[in-house]
């Protein structure tokens, strides 16, 4: 998955789920009364947020009792959202330990230490053949760099006829992207590639594509939303809402949202959603 150490050094951090927990406590929120629901202002840090992972899981079909994972499940917020939105049995596995973690603490929070979690690579994963009847990344793919090790080993761990889903930041124009960026603060720990090639690697791997879709401009659309209403708070004098990304995306936050702003309206990156379906024998 890259270069392992670079990864996990980049995401790592003590304390995660404590400090999230009062992000959350300090808006008022107490700490035994927080739900699920609750949590998807600091837990759902990809572009567009509970919005996206909402629609994104809503059109992977899932059903109450599916064997679902999640890769690259981070501190486990689309996991939790499974498991509650769908009823399904859950399994997330991440390469960093403190994200591990930190999911496990707040599954137990809310009530969901069903849902089980693993720390391991993505390129080796700890489970049986045909495991999964639905199996999802979240802006995952841009840390690794070897995809069709991914794309090979999702479809080997997928069961015949079950679902793959993709919701990922994926390479624009070409041209280089400004740096940092949430998901790599050097230039050789980003791994971008294009859309059509992400797709012939998934089909390679033999995952049929159902839907491939840009969503760069909804994307484009909810940011430039987000700036005007900071705006209007900052004009207004009220404070801003709890976010997560001080704590997971670290001190250089600002700045890394100032760059995914300015690579996507650039052209530089661009925001992909797939559904796919593994081949049946």
């Amino acid at each position: 998955m890259g270069d392992l150490p670079d990864v996990t050094s980049h995401y790592s951090s003590d304390g995660l789920a404590d400090r999230l927990i009062a992000i959350l406590e300090a808006s008022g929120i107490d700490r035994d009364s927080i739900t699920e629901a609750d949590l998807h202002s600091v837990d759902q840090m990809h572009l567009r947020g509970r919005t996206a992972a909402t629609e994104f899981l809503d059109s992977l079909d899932i059903k109450a009792g599916d064997k679902v994972l999640d890769v690259g499940c981070g501190l486990g917020g689309p996991a939790r959202m499974a498991a509650t939105r769908y009823g399904a049995d859950v399994t997330g596995i991440d390469l960093t330990e403190a994200f591990c973690d930190g999911a496990r603490q707040l599954n137990a929070l809310v009530g969901l230490e069903n849902i089980r979690i693993e720390q391991g690579d993505a390129l080796a994963m700890p489970f049986p053949d045909n495991s999964f009847d639905v199996i999802f990344t979240l802006h995952v793919a841009m840390n690794i760099a070897d995809k069709m090790e991914l794309y090979r080993e999702i479809a080997r761990v997928l069961k015949p006829g079950g679902r793959f889903g993709l919701y990922d930041v994926v390479a624009g124009s070409g041209e280089p992207i400004h740096m940092p960026v949430p998901w790599a603060t050097l230039p050789e720990h980003s791994h971008l590639v294009s859309a059509e090639e992400i797709e012939a690697l998934a089909n390679a791997a033999g995952l049929e594509t159902e839907r491939s879709e840009d969503q760069s401009a909804l994307v484009e659309t909810y940011l430039d939303d987000q700036r005007v209403a900071r705006q209007l708070r900052a004009e207004k004098g009220e404070p801003e809402p709890p976010t997560g990304a001080p704590v997971i995306m670290g001190e250089s936050f600002v700045r890394k949202q100032k760059h995914i702003y300015r690579n996507l309206k650039e052209g530089r990156i661009a925001v992909r959603l797939a559904i796919f379906k593994l081949k049946e024998d």
